[in-house]
């Protein structure tokens, strides 16, 4: 993500993208499991945060569904 900003994502059966890889728009990172990665957890399902130096913050902005550099809106 860059700027002191990380993303973590859990529940992924297999991870392809590298630590510090930089991805493109639409670039796969991996596969999704058809079981629990944990017992909260349910078959499918993705958990996403996202972190700005550290500290967690409203990922909202991130998904605003444009393809404008929306973590720097609002």
């Amino acid at each position: 993500a860059g700027d002191g900003y990380h993303v973590l994502l859990s529940g992924m059966a297999r991870i392809d993208a590298r630590v510090g890889q930089v991805l493109l728009t639409g670039e796969p990172i991996g596969v999704m499991g058809d079981f629990p990665t944990s017992p909260e957890q349910q078959p499918g399902r993705l958990r996403i945060e996202v972190r700005h130096n550290g500290e967690p913050v409203d990922p909202g902005p991130w998904f605003a569904g444009d393809n404008t550099n929306s973590r720097d809106k609002g």
